[in-house]
């Protein structure tokens, strides 16, 4: 979405991406924010990935390594992020500008990850209200604040998310049946998640219906990332082969993926499910699926395309 000076918010770039799935020194995230849609010549998510990694996004590839001096841990992540935004273009913007970082960090030691040494849930942020400035020091939950079985919500800004619809959200919830597993207790509240979305999206001009998820297991008991894309009609892509008519196929998209001196760019991708190892963890993709026409070929995947910024 992009906001047109007297005319209200309009639709530019319905596909723009605005995740980042993150793996730092002690670590792993997913960063998300809403705000500006881009940074200089760069959307938002590039300009991002370009100062964490040090590498100009801007030139062609689909993945590519960086070097490990700038493989950061999280805290020095958030901290470059919080000096580069506040210096940006974004602090003269007049509108809010919000980014967080949630997933699960822990301690770097030899020590395996269990015990005191287990990594715990983490939510750090970065927030810019409107007509204002970025905070000092980035944003953190209290220490231990889970220790009491507490949950955490956050919409971002929270006024896209009304409290009828939360409320109707955390009742389906808690009314929904008991889950078996801890996969379907999260694809539960994942599925609620994009509903509540998709309804408020009716009558928010400013909330797009597609939504892409990044379920981050706990580390500890399994090293599991599920991205998968929740469409609210269906996306296709064109797919072009020299062995068979050109064809198109039901389409999901992924993610920014940074890890330990390699990146991958977000991307468009036909046929079946797959997963691909990003160093400890396995990252399954769920979405549309459907079995490409071409002999032998049974997946297929492409940098997305991104729009110029458009001009004033």
């Amino acid at each position: 979405m992009k906001e047109v000076p007297g005319s209200g918010p309009s639709q530019f770039d319905a596909l723009a991406n605005k995740s980042i799935l993150y793996w730092a020194r002690d670590a792993i995230v997913s960063i998300a924010y809403t705000g500006a849609a881009y940074i200089g010549p760069l959307p938002t998510d590039d300009w991002i990935v370009e100062k964490l990694t040090g590498v100009d996004v801007s030139e062609k590839f689909g993945m590519r390594g960086f070097p490990s001096s700038h493989w950061l841990d999280i805290g020095q992540s958030l901290r470059l992020l919080l000096q580069e935004l506040a210096s940006s273009e974004v602090a003269k913007h007049t509108l809010n500008f919000e980014l967080t970082a949630v997933g699960w960090q822990w301690k770097t030691t030899r020590h395996p990850l269990e015990g005191r040494y287990q990594p715990v849930p983490m939510a750090w942020g970065l927030s810019k209200p409107p007509n204002g400035q970025f905070g000092k020091e980035v944003e953190r939950l209290p220490r231990y604040w889970y220790f009491k079985h507490r949950t955490l919500f956050q919409s971002s800004p929270i006024g896209n998310m009304p409290k009828a619809e939360r409320d109707k959200m955390f009742d389906r919830l808690r009314n929904s049946a008991p889950s078996r597993t801890g996969e379907e207790a999260a694809a539960t509240v994942e599925q609620a998640t994009v509903d509540a979305v998709r309804s408020v999206s009716t009558s928010n001009a400013y909330v797009g219906p597609n939504c892409m998820s990044v379920l981050l297991a706990p580390p500890h008991y399994r090293a599991l990332i599920r991205i998968s894309f929740f469409p609210q009609e269906q996306h296709t892509a064109q797919l072009v082969s020299t062995t068979a008519p050109p064809a198109t196929l039901p389409a999901a998209f992924s993610p920014w993926i940074v890890g330990r001196g390699w990146m991958e760019k977000p991307s468009v991708r036909v046929g079946q499910a797959t997963s691909e190892e990003l160093g400890p963890f396995t990252i399954a993709y769920s979405g549309p699926s459907m079995p490409c026409p071409v002999k032998g070929l049974i997946f297929a995947q492409s940098s997305q395309t991104r729009p110029p910024r458009p001009l004033k």
